[in-house]
């Protein structure tokens, strides 16, 4: 079983490029699916949960359930520990159904025993800003030093979360297999070098010590 994680800072690109890396390995490519399968379980919404776990916001105002009274929601709404448990559970499920990547949610120290392939993405706060303007919702208008607040919170909290699991600091190259810069180069174009890597990588990991 081969397994690629992608960890990325917020506007890196990466999650582009580990949904490209999937379609050129025929990989399985788990995101969002991630989500929905967690707002089943929970019977949650599936935007609550993505602003709770992937940007540390627990908004009362915002509607965080499915068919249900508020009298009625589950004890661990609110409570960010319960809903990554049950995250873990399902990333490790979804790892052992065969080749794929898994685009963030800490899958990299999560499936560290079945040894995945780890890249961390990430880029020049410049090339961050331009791509999170060129993604931005039609009639958005953000300065640039509202982006770069905007994406300084998210790293912010995916650090802290990455780091209540493991001994490295989220970011830290020791963490990780490959970094990728992708601050000059066209996502789409570093696909095709990066799947062969990714070959290379996975046929030496199966060598047997000599």
């Amino acid at each position: 079983m081969n397994v690629i994680t992608i960890s990325r800072e917020f506007g890196s690109g990466g999650r582009e490029l580990g949904k490209r890396l999937a379609e050129a390995l025929g990989y399985a490519y788990y995101d969002r699916e991630i989500l929905e399968k967690l707002a089943e379980q929970t019977e949650l919404d599936a935007g609550y949960l993505e602003r709770v776990l992937e940007h540390g916001v627990a908004d009362q105002t915002y509607p965080i359930h499915i068919g249900r009274t508020f009298a009625a929601i589950p004890a661990f709404a609110n409570h960010s520990t319960s809903l990554l448990a049950c995250q873990t559970q399902i990333i490790r499920q979804l790892a052992q159904k065969g080749n794929c990547v898994i685009v963030g949610r800490n899958a990299n120290v999560i499936l560290s025993e079945a040894r995945p392939l780890r890249i961390f993405v990430y880029g020049d706060m410049k090339a961050r800003i331009a791509r999170c303007r060129s993604r931005a919702p039609e009639g958005e208008k953000l300065t640039d030093q509202q982006y770069e607040k905007n994406i300084r919170q998210v790293d912010k909290y995916r650090a802290r979360i990455h780091n209540m699991l493991c001994d490295y600091d989220w970011g830290d190259v020791r963490g990780y297999d490959l970094c990728v810069n992708t601050t000059s180069i066209a996502v789409k174009d570093a696909v095709a070098p990066l799947a062969e890597y990714a070959g290379i990588w996975f046929a030496g990991r199966e060598k047997k010590p000599e």
